[in-house]
C-alpha cells in the first residue's frame, strides 16, 4: 500500500536558490498549508488567493517582538517542510546530498486501511494579525503564529494526522506511513 499512496518527487536546484517561489508552485487549493522546521524555528504559511505563499515571518517579522517567529525560509537552514491539505501532502526533507520529497495524494478517496487523529496544538491566541494567530504556550514560552485566525478568546487548533496501516507477514496492523491533512478550530 505505501508504494501506491507515496511517491517520490524531484527536488531541482531553483530549491536551493529560492524554495518560497519552489514551495508555492507546489502548493494549490487541495494543499494551502505550509509547515516548516528550520533550524532556527518553526515557520508556518498559507497559499492565499492569488496562488503566492504567505509566512509567518512576513506577518510577524519584528524580531524584538517575537524573536522566535522572525524566522527565514531558507534552504540552509532548512530541515524538513511539509505541504499539506485535504488533497494531499508533499514532505521534503534535508539528506546529506541536499533534498529529497516524496508525495502522498489519497484524494479523492481515503483508504479504508486509515484513520485520522486530531492533535491539539500547543498555546492560546494572544494577538492576529493578517490571517495569522500568534499563540504561546504559558510558562514554557513556546510561541509560533498559525496561518487561522479567530483565536484569540480561547480558541485552540488541532492538527489533523491521517494514518495509514498495513500488516506484517504475521497479520499484524502496524502504521506505515502518517501524513499532516487539515487545521481546525477547536
Amino acid at each position: 500500500m505505501n508504494s501506491d499512496l507515496c511517491k517520490p518527487v524531484t527536488v531541482n536546484e531553483t530549491f536551493a536558490t529560492d524554495p518560497r517561489a519552489w514551495l508555492a508552485r507546489c502548493m494549490s487549493a487541495d494543499m494551502p498549508w505550509l509547515l516548516a522546521h528550520a533550524d532556527d524555528g518553526v515557520i508556518w504559511g498559507k497559499q492565499l488567493d492569488d496562488g503566492t505563499l504567505k509566512l509567518s515571518s512576513d506577518v510577524f517579522s519584528d524580531p524584538h517582538e517575537y524573536p522566535s517567529l522572525a524566522v527565514s525560509l531558507r534552504a540552509e537552514t532548512l530541515q524538513q517542510v511539509r505541504l499539506f491539505g485535504k488533497g494531499g501532502e508533499l514532505l521534503l526533507w534535508r539528506t546529506d546530498k541536499g533534498f529529497a520529497a516524496r508525495q502522498i495524494d489519497d484524494s479523492p478517496t481515503v483508504p479504508p486501511e486509515a484513520f485520522e487523529q486530531n492533535h491539539l496544538l500547543w498555546g492560546k491566541g494572544v494577538k492576529e494579525k493578517d490571517g495569522f494567530s500568534c499563540l504561546i504556550e504559558g510558562r514554557r514560552g513556546f510561541v509560533h503564529a498559525l496561518p487561522v485566525d479567530g483565536l484569540l478568546a480561547n480558541g485552540r487548533v488541532a492538527l489533523i494526522v491521517r494514518h495509514y496501516l498495513d500488516y506484517d507477514d504475521q497479520d499484524q496492523a502496524y502504521v506505515c506511513l502518517s501524513r499532516l491533512v487539515d487545521l481546525i478550530r477547536r
